[in-house]
This record gives C-alpha cells, structure tokens and sequence, in this order.
C-alpha cells in the first residue's frame, strides 16, 4: 500500500531534508507553515513512498532534521526537530 508522509520541520532544516529525499530518489512536495504553538516559520513536506520505503524516508529526515542548540535558559521550549504524519494512501495519481 502506498504511503502519505507529511513532515513538519523547521525551515532552517528544510533544505538539507529536501536534498537528501531528492538525492535518494524521493518526491518532495514543500510548502510554508506556521507552528501554532511557538509560532514559528515551518516547512511541511508531503512525500508519496510505497509501504517497504517508509523506514528510509524516516530515517532521511531524523538525519537531516535537527532540534538546533540547547535553550539558553531552562524555561525555554525546545522546538522537535521535525512532527511526521504516516498516513494510508487508497489512490495516487500523477498527471
């Protein structure tokens, strides 16, 4: 069955997921966002990847997706390095 991964990663990171995905054969759809709990600028990437691919698209965006530097402060809130949705794809169609 064929696979929807959206990827929610920092824009600072974004590049480097791209590349990799695209260097390792994978479309990447990328569009702006905005994280509704810190507000930040975010990239959201949606990759079509057959079942058996899943676990390699996974592990492309935990290498090339970091958290960034420690908070400077203990209250600080450290952003994920990236927020990643599987979901079942009944059709896909490129045109």
């Amino acid at each position: 069955m064929k696979k929807l991964i959206i990827a929610v990663v920092q824009n600072e990171d974004a590049d480097g997921v791209v590349d990799a995905l695209l260097e390792d054969e994978f479309r990447a759809t990328r569009l702006a966002s905005t994280g509704g709990f810190l507000r930040r600028g975010n990239t959201t990437l949606m990759v079509g990847a057959d079942e058996d691919q899943v676990d390699r698209v996974l592990d492309l965006i935990r290498q090339h997706a970091r958290s960034g530097a420690a908070p400077a402060e203990a209250t600080e809130i450290q952003p994920a390095a990236a927020t990643v949705f599987v979901l079942d794809l009944e059709e896909y169609q490129r045109l």
